[in-house]
């Protein structure tokens, strides 16, 4: 699990960094270059579409793991508009809180009675 923490703090320094690179150099615009990405149906729109994909996949285990709620689906929203920026700390905290159990940290509020 130290490894995993260490990775997930690692990520959000990295991503940070590269996101703040990014709106220094090109704005806050991203929509208008991923979605130019993703029109142009090329190999960067593979690597888009895919990764939209894996966003939208976390976020609905996101929601799913906080049991739907209110909470839930705005942690979901975060997930997808923020990607590792909102999920990489999201899953650092959800470790803590879990204290490293990994089915706590899966199954989130469905941990106490699951299915």
């Amino acid at each position: 699990m130290t490894v995993l923490r260490l990775f997930l703090l690692v990520s959000t320094v990295v991503i940070y960094g590269l996101t703040y690179s990014a709106v220094a150099a090109q704005g806050v615009n991203w929509p208008a270059a991923a979605f130019g990405d993703i029109i142009a149906l090329n190999w960067r729109s593979q690597f888009d579409v895919d990764f939209v994909l894996h966003l939208l996949l976390l976020a609905t285990w996101v929601s799913w793991r906080e049991g739907f709620s209110g909470k839930g689906h705005v942690y979901a929203v975060l997930s997808i508009v923020m990607g590792g920026m909102f999920s990489f700390p999201y899953l650092i905290h959800a470790i803590y809180a879990a204290k490293g159990d990994p089915k706590a940290i899966l199954l989130g509020a469905h941990h106490s009675h699951p299915a």
